[in-house]
């Protein structure tokens, strides 16, 4: 049977993700030179520093939004809350390579290859 997408969860969390992307590069925008792009969010100038606290928490916004929206995509709105800390994690791997493993940090899959190899090991 084949499952269908939840569009409307998939819409909702890859704009939330676009919106924390967009502020961030509004913010290194203003770092950069002082200016604004035409149609950046918000009406004032840029008060937010730009300092690497400021751009992690940006950018683990967003990936938890991208990764809500993939690890969601079949499920109710209802499913998609209860299961609320998985579906915030990174993608499981699909085969050998993993859907988003080129873009994973290397510390990572190494890390889950190590993790792979000792449950094999102890199966045997």
């Amino acid at each position: 049977m084949k499952r269908s997408l939840n569009l409307d969860l998939l819409e909702f969390h890859v704009r939330e993700a676009t919106q924390e992307l967009y502020l961030l590069q509004d913010a290194i925008q203003y770092a950069k030179d002082g200016t604004r792009r035409e149609g950046a969010v918000g009406d004032g100038p840029v008060h937010w520093p730009l300092r690497e606290g400021a751009i992690a928490a940006s950018i683990e916004h967003a990936y938890h939004h991208l990764n809500f929206a993939w690890n969601g995509r079949f499920k109710t709105m209802q499913e998609a809350d209860a299961q609320f800390n998985r579906n915030e994690k990174f993608p499981r791997p699909h085969g050998a390579v993993g859907w988003f493993a080129k873009f994973w940090p290397r510390s990572l899959i190494r890390k889950r290859q190590r993790k792979r190899s000792a449950s094999e090991a102890q199966m045997t």
